[in-house]
């Protein structure tokens, strides 16, 4: 009975005969339907669907579509950036990306997100990190920032490791096939290993005499950027490139661009994650006089060895990401470039109080530099350790305002770690890989795709409210299965200004609202959780 009333409802929003529309409409015209588990029959994706609805006579009011709008299928996960730094996909739609770290876990040997046999082969990995991959779409993510080590890919000097490399690589295979883009980050903390840090091999080091290992683990590692000598010097040494450094940073990147730059999956390469400003203690000085120069340089050596094809993220250290004073941000030249900047509260992070460091001024502060400066935006990190009180308002805020002001965004953390490196504990996973409550807080819709332009988004919890100026494309709003699976939906459908014939298709095997309009319509979606 409650299928043959959801088809009677569609039937009538999408069959009515209004008066003929020429230019755009002074009238609104709105129709519901309601959508239960029942309501739309599983969708295969064919192929790709771009045109505005088709019609033969008067064109039809807004509704649920007669015929299924088709998936958008890609066959690439690049992206080129606007003039205003919109992300646009190949075809030409305005897309966010919303995903996860594979984080602490992969800073130590294995150096991967998941546990693993000491000893396991090709194909035994692949099916590891298909399992982790795998569960990661139903949370309506579309991207992950996939750790990489340079220590764990030159062990020494000039020796790679093709196995570290042929995993790196089976990773995004397992990724992009379930359609997660991929940024690659080269990952340093505190510099290497030798501080309990990692990213940066301890041959670089080689300082006379060597600095001898700190006492790990060390849940106060971020206090060494300022109060620890030996990681002062080593990143002073690596600023000044001493021993040739930055010739041997740009090889090391040769090689993993040559493994996988060309892989479909990837999006983006980023620079070097949280540089350390060394014995600098003038900091925004620093990014302009060292930092920026070395950021330009690296742009250049990185197109040179990938193309244009793919972004290039940069990132602050990471002494700007929990807001104890005023960001400088700085933009090195080149295009292509994506802003990665980081944030954190300095008391959520640590799983204690917040400090009040709260996310709406900041993600304004660089929301607006970006667009000034014709730059993508990917907060690269953000989150909080497990447990940390009013942590859940303070992520909830932060992805209103991302989604508000359409920013890109990765979550710290998600891998299995046996072991907190470091003591943290921001992982999305437990150790045995068994979901934890923080996803429900971050595993939420989001208008994933805008086929047009002047888009806006907003999630109460209950309802979202969607709008955008359509160009006859096709537009997605994410419904993570996680969070919708099973849920009773009411969608409205409405056409503000312009010409009639939006319509719309709920995919829940994709986890997607689909939307196609005419170009120059103004189109406004509500979608609520039926009682």
């Amino acid at each position: 009975m409650r299928r043959a009333l959801v088809l009677l409802t569609a039937a009538i929003g999408c069959g009515g005969d209004p008066s003929p529309s020429t230019g755009a409409s002074e009238a609104t015209t709105t129709t519901t339907g309601t959508a239960g588990t029942e309501a739309t029959a599983p969708t295969e994706p064919t192929g790709t669907s771009t045109a505005a609805p088709t019609t033969t006579g008067a064109p039809l009011l807004p509704g649920e579509c007669t015929s299924p709008i088709e998936p958008v299928l890609l066959t690439s996960g690049r992206v080129s950036l606007d003039p205003s730094g919109r992300m646009l996909d190949e075809h030409g739609r305005d897309v966010l990306l919303r995903g996860v770290n594979t984080g602490g876990r992969s800073k130590w040997a294995p150096f991967v997100p998941f546990p693993i046999a000491a000893e396991i082969d090709p194909a035994g990995f692949a099916a590891e990190a298909e399992q982790f991959f795998a569960r990661l779409p139903s949370w309506g993510i579309n991207v992950v920032r996939l750790l990489f080590s340079w220590e764990a890919l030159e062990p020494a000097p000039g020796e790679y490791d093709a196995r570290y490399l042929d995993r790196y690589a089976a990773m995004v295979d397992a990724a992009w096939a379930h359609g997660l883009r991929v940024v690659v980050d080269f990952h340093q903390d505190v510099y290497t290993s030798t501080f309990c840090g990692d990213g940066f091999p301890p041959w670089t080091l080689q300082q006379d005499p060597m600095p001898a290992p700190h006492e790990c683990p060390d849940a106060d590692w971020g206090l060494k950027y300022v109060l620890d000598g030996d990681v002062r010097s080593a990143f002073d040494r690596f600023w000044a490139d001493e021993d040739e450094l930055h010739a041997k940073f740009f090889a090391m990147w040769g090689q993993m661009i040559a493994r996988i730059g060309d892989h479909p999956g990837v999006v983006g390469l980023e620079i070097v994650n949280e540089p350390g400003s060394g014995t600098a203690n003038d900091v925004p000085a620093w990014k302009h006089e060292v930092l920026n120069p070395f950021h330009t340089e690296a742009v250049a050596q990185l197109r040179a060895l990938a193309g244009d094809e793919l972004l290039i993220l940069f990132d602050n250290p990471g002494t700007d990401a929990v807001g104890f004073q005023p960001v400088e941000h700085v933009r090195p030249e080149g295009s292509g470039l994506v802003y990665a900047a980081h944030m954190y509260d300095a008391g959520l992070v640590k799983g204690l109080p917040s400090i009040g460091m709260m996310p709406e001024p900041y993600l304004d502060d660089v929301a607006d530099f970006a667009a000034a400066e014709g730059l993508g935006v990917l907060i690269g990190e953000f989150g909080y350790g497990h447990g940390a009180p009013g942590a859940e308002e303070w992520l909830a805020r932060a992805l209103d305002r991302m989604d508000a002001r359409r920013l890109s965004a990765t979550l710290w953390e998600c891998s299995q770690n046996e072991v907190d490196w470091n003591a943290e504990d921001l992982s999305v996973l437990a150790a045995d890989g068994s979901e934890r409550d923080s996803l429900d807080v971050f595993v939420r819709p989001y208008l994933r795709a805008v086929a047009g332009s002047d888009s806006a988004f907003a999630w109460d919890q209950t309802t979202v409210t969607a709008s955008w100026t359509a160009d006859g494309g096709v537009s997605e709003i994410a419904l993570p299965p996680r969070r919708f699976d099973g849920a009773s939906l009411d969608i409205e459908l409405a056409t503000r200004t312009g010409p009639e014939g939006a319509c719309w298709t709920l995919d829940r095997d994709r986890g997607e609202l689909r939307v196609q309009a005419p170009d120059g319509a103004q189109v406004e979606v509500t979608l609520k959780l039926a009682d």
